[in-house]
């Protein structure tokens, strides 16, 4: 793991090292999760492939863009301004949780989901009604995935 170090001007933040094994490039402030495959290595992460997996194995935002089979950094806590989140939850305040959609790059609100117990990424600003609904935008958000 690795922690920033002293920093009056910046929140604190934590990051792991993961190995992109998605098949594809995955760009930063996307979500991803640990890998479940018989040839995992304990820090391969992908893509969410399934709405359960993607909760329950949620590894944290990607740092930043990341090639297939290359290694990067996952924030895994702290505040962060560019998260990838569905605009479909157009209307949301400060403080909802958000969760990993199954094969997406993105989260979205969990309130709706019904996965109410999953708040390892919380909203830290709020979205209006008048946000694009058929866009995935980027939102500020707070990690907590340690």
């Amino acid at each position: 793991m690795l922690f920033q170090q002293l920093n009056r001007s910046d929140a604190e933040k934590a990051f792991i090292i993961g190995r992109n094994t998605t098949g594809s490039t995955v760009s930063a402030g996307a979500p991803l999760i640990f890998e479940t495959d018989a040839v995992t290595d304990g820090n391969s992460v992908s893509a969410c492939n399934g709405l359960l997996e993607g909760t329950a194995l949620f590894a944290g935002i990607n740092h930043a863009s990341l090639t297939n089979s290359s290694y990067g950094l996952i924030q895994t806590y702290g505040y962060r301004q560019s998260a990838y989140l569905s605009a479909a939850s157009a209307g949301c305040a400060i403080g909802i949780p958000f969760i990993p959609v199954a094969n997406q790059l993105y989260l979205t609100d969990s309130t709706s989901s019904g996965a109410n117990n999953f708040n390892a990424v919380v909203l830290m600003e709020t979205i209006g009604a008048g946000a694009a609904n058929s866009a995935v935008l980027q939102w500020n958000v707070f990690i907590r995935a340690l």
